[in-house]
């Protein structure tokens, strides 16, 4: 049954006004974008000048499937016939909407934040509890507006909602069981701090009460000020790492996670570290919310990693038979050291490192691309490919090892990148998305 009627837009957004509503019009959530639309949404469409929304001509195919259109001025949209919620301020809108989706939701709200394996940790708590009913804002935006128009979507009825929060914008999703999964260099603007940024991501814990539980990475840098964060708002601490005395052990060497009383085997092949680190968090979770431990363990055995964050693919392209391991979403220190050193490991020869520069580094950037240079000579890779400005230093050491090619921008990579790849490669293509590197990929994946 859908959530949204005139009655709950109308406690929802107060000074809203309503136009062309036919009786018991009901819809499924609010949408900002045509490309995600389904049947009985309403959609945000932008005003003439204005940027939040979708744009009107992208919503005609689509008139159909369309509950309402909300907007700041209904005579833009009137030729439409379609019911219209006319608002002053969209941003305001969306917040109201989400912020009373979740004051009427009764079921348990998991909020998950961090430096690096956001996304993958939200799906796997979402594969755990997805059997006993939940909604997830799954390989979407994770910003404090994102957040909200995806709450107008979620089931009240589901028994958990699962919700990645970039920074700590999880407060406004008013969670029972926050995660950081871990703290490192990224999106910092010149000036800024590790420090300010691990105080930022803290805010995770804003809105929770007393008695609701923190779960934290005990390895990451700043954990004292998550920790102390926590104890402020007198949550419960549950916490997971290589360290003794946590509550969810990682034994890497074995491919294992321990607790107190037992030890449990995850696999009797190799495993990267940091997914040993993202599964142990998951866990917890399970754990706290009562899920047995080994039914939970066994749903991410087989975890497959998700677009642009460790899919693997068997590909044919130009008659070339290749593994890719896209790493494309995005890159900070961390993942970029831990992916790269993951993929040397899970392979034995004929390496292709599709390597892009790392950007939102701060003053620090040239001192976290020189670090990479370790890990990069561990993995022995057959050949380097380095894209953007902060990569040349880095070509300018390594092409004296190895075989190495660098661009300054993918629009001069990308008519290229092919003669770079040869048959049975194992190619790895990861950097910050805006250095664009997931074009390669999208390229690799509709090869003819």
């Amino acid at each position: 049954m859908n959530f949204w009627n005139t009655e709950n837009i109308q406690k929802a957004l107060i000074n809203c006004r309503l136009y062309n509503f036919p009786e018991n019009w009901t819809s499924s959530g609010f949408r900002i974008w045509h490309t995600d639309l389904g049947e009985h949404d309403v959609v945000i469409v932008r005003s003439p000048g204005e940027t939040k929304g979708a744009v009107r001509q992208n919503i005609m195919p689509f008139l159909d499937k369309i509950a309402a259109i909300m907007c700041t001025n209904h005579k833009n949209f009137e030729d439409l016939n379609l019911p219209i919620i006319e608002i002053d301020d969209v941003t305001k809108a969306l917040f109201s909407l989400g912020k009373y989706i979740r004051k009427c939701y009764n079921g348990k709200v998991i909020a998950i934040t961090g430096s690096a394996g956001k996304s993958t940790t939200t799906k796997m708590i979402y594969d755990i509890v997805e059997e006993y009913g939940a909604d997830a804002n799954l390989n979407l935006a994770n910003t404090l507006i994102a957040i909200c128009w995806n709450m107008t979507t979620f089931d009240i009825n589901k028994k958990y909602w699962v919700i990645e929060s970039s920074i700590g914008n999880g407060y406004a999703a008013f969670p029972d069981i926050a995660v950081v999964t871990n703290l490192a260099a990224v999106h910092l603007k010149e000036g800024q701090t590790v420090e300010g940024m691990a105080h930022a991501k803290s805010k995770i814990f804003a809105t929770m009460l007393p008695g609701a539980t923190a779960v934290l990475n005990r390895d990451m840098q700043c954990f004292e000020i998550f920790e102390s964060a926590a104890l402020e708002k007198k949550l419960n601490i549950v916490t997971f790492g290589k360290q003794d005395g946590v509550d969810i052990r990682i034994i890497p060497e074995d491919y294992s996670l321990a607790t107190n009383t037992q030890i449990y085997k995850i696999s009797q092949h190799y495993m990267p570290e940091y997914l040993l680190y993202d599964i142990a968090a998951a866990i917890a979770v399970a754990n706290i919310s009562g899920l047995p431990f080994s039914s939970s363990l066994d749903k991410l055995k087989n975890f497959k990693s998700l677009k642009g964050r460790g899919e693997t693919s068997n590909i044919t392209c130009e008659g070339k038979n290749i593994i890719l391991v896209d790493e494309a979403f995005n890159a900070n220190p961390l993942s970029m050291s831990a992916t790269i050193e993951a993929f040397g490991k899970n392979y034995d020869k004929n390496k292709v490192l599709f390597l892009g520069e790392m950007t939102e580094g701060g003053d620090k950037a040239t001192e976290y691309h020189l670090a990479l240079i370790s890990t990069i000579r561990s993995a022995q890779p057959s050949r380097i490919i380095f894209c953007g400005n902060e990569m040349k230093t880095l070509f300018d050491i390594l092409q004296k090892e190895f075989e190495c090619y660098y661009f300054d921008n993918i629009n001069k990579l990308l008519p290229k990148f092919k003669n770079f790849i040869n048959d049975n490669d194992n190619v790895f293509i990861k950097s910050s998305h805006a250095t664009g590197l997931h074009k390669i990929v999208d390229n690799l994946k509709n090869c003819n």
